[in-house]
């Protein structure tokens, strides 16, 4: 009997060698497909997946504060409400001090770059040249259009119409995700239960129960432990940039904290970002390296003796790993996709790394320096 494509086994010597090819590709095409759904519905769906994601990444930061209040016999709803609430009073508290400074900034960015375009003129003659010549260029090649274009101008919403529907709806995402984030540490044991239940036989269950907290006990502690070290750092960063006297130290303070969530890149980042300001903040040479030359000191530090001391070399990751997924997520949900990036990353290999038929992934997204299986269990088991 003939048989079907849906019967075709590629590890059967019968199967002809060309079913085998067919087969193989009509695979790839359906997960390639997926994929690519799975991406067009996250960036479509952004208002909704944005907080379940920043709800589920803050349950699991602030789940060790939990355990702890739950061996104090402290209800976890009450610890939960409290959480949520110093959360948001902090973010509140950060939004009136900072939105000021910020407007401020970012109303002074265009003389901002006038300052340092005169201060850096030396450096930019021989840019400048090249750019007369390519507008020359372009005036060449457009012609003389004069009177026979017209311009077609659609009328926008106004801009306060526009801000306010951007604050209504940053407002609600914002209640959205403290909601999701009290119940997620509420319903913890429920959800551990329910995954449990659907396994058939008892060692299934106890295997799900060992991976799943293993999973939340790895991911929230390298969250929590990275957030503190990361509020810590802008702190440092802040009180030095006061002392120096660059302005807003407060702003650069909570700016540096976040840049630290992204390896690599906010480093460089906020290392050019202080340096231009100081640049068109300071008169001499040396007052303007002292401030870039304390954000590089203090990344240094934190980056390559704190954190490695606290946090061991189990949580190293691909260097080219964490790049693409800051770029894929910063692509599918801007700012706030680029800084929960490298927790997303995080939990993916926790997963991956406990998941039968997901360690080989788990091997691709960690780093050449990171602990052997051995290592890992040995660490878990004490």
């Amino acid at each position: 009997m003939t048989k079907g494509s849906s019967d075709i086994d590629p590890l059967d010597s019968e199967t002809p060698i060309s079913n085998v090819r067919v087969y193989g590709s009509a695979a790839f095409a359906i997960k390639t497909l997926a994929v690519i759904s799975v991406c067009i519905v996250l960036y479509y769906g952004q208002s909704f997946f944005l907080p379940v994601v920043l709800a589920v990444i803050i349950a699991l930061t602030l789940s060790p504060i939990i355990n702890f209040g739950n061996k104090l016999k402290i209800p976890a709803a009450l610890t939960a409400a409290m959480l949520i609430a110093m959360s948001g009073v902090i973010l509140a508290t950060a939004v009136l001090t900072l939105a000021e400074p910020l407007s401020k900034l970012v109303a002074e960015a265009p003389s901002i770059g006038e300052e340092l375009e005169t201060k850096l003129r030396a450096i930019r003659e021989p840019m400048d040249t090249l750019n007369e010549a390519g507008a020359q260029v372009e005036k060449m090649a457009s012609g003389d259009d004069k009177g026979r274009t017209s311009e077609v101008i659609i009328k926008q919403p106004g801009l306060i119409a526009r801000a306010a529907d951007d604050v209504v709806a940053i407002l609600a995402s914002t209640i959205l995700t403290f909601v999701l984030s009290f119940f997620l540490l509420t319903s913890r044991d429920m959800f551990f239960r329910k995954i449990v239940r659907v396994l058939p036989t008892l060692s299934d269950q106890k295997k799900a129960l060992y991976v799943i907290h293993d999973i939340e006990r790895d991911v929230s502690r390298y969250l929590l432990t990275v957030a503190l070290i990361n509020t810590l750092l802008g702190a440092v960063i802040g009180a030095l940039f006061w002392l120096v006297g660059m302005p807003n130290p407060i702003l650069w303070g909570v700016i540096a904290g976040l840049l630290n969530f992204l390896p690599y890149i906010g480093s460089l980042v906020g290392i050019l970002v202080t340096a231009a300001v100081a640049t068109i903040t300071f008169d001499t040479f040396g007052q303007m390296l002292i401030v870039p030359g304390i954000y590089l000191s203090a990344t240094v530090m934190e980056g390559q003796f704190i954190t490695p001391m606290i946090m061991g070399r189990r949580f190293s990751l691909n260097t080219v790993v964490i790049l693409l997924s800051i770029a894929f997520w910063g692509f599918l949900w801007g700012a706030i996709g680029v800084l929960i990036a490298v927790p997303m990353l995080i939990i993916m290999k926790a997963i991956c790394d406990r998941v039968d038929g997901l360690s080989s992934i788990g091997e691709f997204l960690s780093g050449d320096e990171t602990l052997n299986d051995a290592s890992i269990n040995a660490e878990s088991s004490n």
